[in-house]
């Protein structure tokens, strides 16, 4: 149960009683937002419904207000209403209900702040998806994250989440790596392979040719390396499952698992591109142009037509198979809704997928896609730039190295995935204040500390004795959490939840400057540990969703 969803539900029935007696037009009306006041004492909650109405009810809103307050019911959860020029409705929610608030956490553990929203629907979360040519780019560090966080958020709220990573297996940049691969094995034994153009090079190439040679022990009178083409199906099966297995560690360590991993060959495979390619030209959306197949696009979203087919045999574009993995994801697995994590250079493809999925006649309104913006790596006032096909790479791996899983999680978390970022790589290892997942994980941390000191029973603690500023303000935190959640959820952002670990800490910081846990007090004291067992159990839940560590002790 949200607050702001009860409240909503008061002043629509008050709403009701109101037009039932004729003092107010009786209209539709929109949908009533419950938002926390921007000055705190403007009261727990505040809606500005009558600011909505005023137009279509040709009333002014303060009197509007008027008869809105007028008009609610009695109820077990509003104790006063205020209104405020020029317009607006303040709520003041009564002791027993924040009292049954902190009951309510306490009984509900890990579960407070969850909800039903999803219905139990089947939504896939795709993310990363980088070619398996080497360790993951910390370019894609941000999206990892974020795609982990927003599946935790979702599950949180009742979806049936899949949290899937499409492996490019079957492009024309696979065919550059073995061969690269290759060249460096042949070249090991003092025996001719060209070199391809555009290849890849770098340690990681070396080190994966190398663990090859091992791995199939490889050696310079190998009759297999005589056959190139047998010898490049051999090599291309190790050099995949080496690289991906170091991805899966990488992400791993990052906090970040996948539920599934998708081939792309596998679309091949299942005929899934053969479904694909008749749906478009039983809809007459194909056609050939110097020697290439061309999709139709430009009858949907974009301005010009798509090559989904090279010419001169050059195989099926990445959009093409795009196109076939939607069609997989919506007409086949039956998912209700997908979520795409795409990095900012992907913007080109997002009308085009658009495009895909009206040709295959699915709901635009099931598919979101998310571009995840820039990050500059910041130190000591230095930003770099890296790239993988140069060999100068600087992977996750290097930043979990660097950093950790927490700091880098928690920052990247903290931003709207909107904006770009600055990523402060000494900042975010300090152990201090300065750094906020230190911060908010220490307030976890110190409530632990205390409830480990506490020798007698407290459940049964009087919370109306809780009646400072600072408890006042705590327990309003906590009945936030639950809005923050949904507001997440809705948005699809993550940056919320990272503010509310800080706002919270910091009142919990004022809260111990002020009040005294532990007294000689001895009903004061329970009280209050029933408060620092409710923050400590919102601060753990909140830890879950970002999947950041909640230290008992630091």
């Amino acid at each position: 149960m949200r607050t702001s969803t009860e409240i909503s539900k008061i002043i629509k029935k008050a709403i009701d009683n109101a037009q039932s007696k004729n003092i107010l037009s009786n209209i539709d009306i929109p949908e009533i937002i419950i938002e926390k006041p921007k000055v705190e004492s403007f009261g727990n909650w505040s809606s500005s419904i009558s600011l909505s109405l005023s137009k279509q009810m040709k009333k002014p809103p303060m009197l509007i207000s008027e008869l809105i307050k007028d008009n609610i019911d009695k109820n077990e959860i509003i104790e006063k209403v205020e209104i405020v020029k020029p317009g607006f409705l303040n709520f003041y929610l009564k002791k027993e209900f924040k009292n049954k608030l902190i009951e309510r956490i306490i009984k509900e553990k890990n579960n407070f702040g969850s909800n039903n929203l999803g219905q139990r629907k089947k939504i896939q979360v795709e993310f990363v998806s980088v070619n398996p040519t080497g360790p993951v780019h910390v370019g894609h560090a941000r999206g990892a994250v974020v795609g982990s966080c927003l599946s935790n958020i979702l599950e949180f709220c009742g979806f049936e989440v899949t949290k899937e990573y499409y492996i490019n297996d079957a492009g024309t940049q696979i065919e550059l790596f073995v061969r690269s691969i290759l060249h460096h094995i042949y070249s090991s034994f003092n025996l001719e392979y060209d070199a391809p153009e555009k290849g890849y090079v770098g340690s990681h190439l070396e080190n994966t040719a190398n663990e090859i040679i091992s791995l199939l022990k490889i050696t310079a009178n190998d009759s297999r390396l005589e056959d190139q083409e047998s010898i490049f199906n051999l090599v291309r099966k190790s050099a995949l499952d080496i690289t991906i297995n170091n991805i899966k560690k990488d992400l791993i360590d990052l906090g970040v698992n996948y539920d599934k991993w998708f081939y792309e060959s596998s679309l091949f495979d299942t005929k899934t591109t053969d479904k694909a390619m008749e749906i478009l030209k039983k809809n007459d959306l194909i056609y050939e142009l110097d020697g290439a197949t061309w999709f139709k696009s430009s009858k949907f979203h974009t301005e010009q037509d798509v090559v989904i087919k090279r010419s001169n045999d050059g195989g099926h574009t990445y959009f093409f198979t795009d196109l076939a993995y939607h069609l997989d994801k919506f007409l086949i697995r039956k998912f209700d809704k997908v979520i795409n994590i795409f990095g900012a250079d992907h913007h080109s493809h997002v009308d085009r997928l658009k495009s895909a999925l009206s040709a295959l006649e699915i709901d635009q309104n099931k598919l979101n896609i998310l571009l995840i913006q820039i990050v500059h790596f910041k130190n000591q006032e230095k930003v770099e730039k890296f790239s993988k096909r140069s060999g100068n790479i600087y992977s996750i791996r290097d930043l979990l190295d660097t950093v950790g899983t927490d700091s880098i999680r928690f920052n990247f978390l903290n931003r709207s995935v909107d904006s770009q970022q600055e990523f402060d790589l000494e900042l975010s290892v300090k152990e201090s204040s300065e750094n906020p997942v230190y911060y908010a994980q220490y307030a976890h941390a110190r409530l632990c500390s205390i409830l480990d000191s506490v020798d007698f029973d407290y459940l049964e603690g009087n919370l109306d004795l809780l009646d400072t500023e600072y408890e006042k303000k705590l327990i309003d935190d906590l009945d936030f959490f639950s809005e923050v959640v949904v507001n997440s959820f809705h948005k699809l952002q993550t940056q919320n939840l990272t503010k509310y670990a800080i706002d919270i800490a910091k009142d919990l910081q004022k809260f111990y400057e002020n009040c005294r846990v532990l007294s000689d007090d001895l009903e004061l004291s329970k009280a209050r540990i029933k408060l620092v067992l409710s923050c400590k159990i919102v601060l753990n839940n909140l830890f879950e969703l970002l999947n950041v560590k909640a230290p008992e002790r630091m």
